[in-house]
């Protein structure tokens, strides 16, 4: 009786964090329907010469080891975009910039269903300690930090039409894969 209390009790309180990071108004969290927008970008900064734009992203997770998940678990495995940590120079090509904004946040997006993918996976393992969910995160965050790098780098900042092209699909197609972790 003890222990089904204390179950009650975590997924309860993992609940609560999911549903208060999700009504925080200073976040976007990553949808299909939803793109970013210039009026997203609220950080107020002097104009920038040389540069375009900054986005801060968020992701964050509340995992409870356990052999059923709760149906809604993947909503605690999220993907935003911060509002007030994140500007853009409205003097340059605003247009180009979102496309490499939300292409850095649909970027982040297929990693974050990895991870999702990954709590499902090792559910049981999660359990029993035999997987650490943090070590699976950093290893995760890690592969999409270098993937970021080669994006930036294929595309010089999402400026090459061609490449910037290339990536969107080859990320769509990425994201349909992992369809089945989307939070939507």
């Amino acid at each position: 009786m003890k222990y089904c209390l204390l179950f009650i009790a975590i997924i309860f309180t993992s609940t609560a964090f999911a549903q208060q990071s999700t009504k925080d108004t200073n976040l976007i969290c990553w949808s299909k329907n939803r793109r970013l927008e210039v009026a997203d970008f609220q950080m107020k900064v002097a104009p920038q010469v040389n540069s375009f734009s900054s986005a801060q992203f968020s992701y964050d997770y509340k995992v409870v080891s356990m052999f059923i998940l709760p149906k809604d678990y993947k909503k605690n495995i999220t993907n935003c975009f911060v509002k007030n940590a994140s500007w853009i120079n409205t003097a340059k090509n605003t247009d180009t910039t979102l496309r490499y904004q939300q292409t850095l946040f649909d970027l982040g997006e297929i990693y974050v269903r990895q991870f999702r993918k990954f709590v499902f996976d090792n559910r049981k393992k999660l359990a029993f300690g035999k997987v650490n969910a943090d070590d699976a995160n950093s290893q995760i965050m890690n592969n999409l930090a270098k993937r970021k790098a080669e994006y930036n780098t294929d595309t010089n900042f999402g400026t090459n039409p061609e490449k910037q092209r290339a990536w969107e699909i080859t990320i769509f197609k990425e994201l349909e894969a992992l369809k089945e972790f989307s939070v939507e």
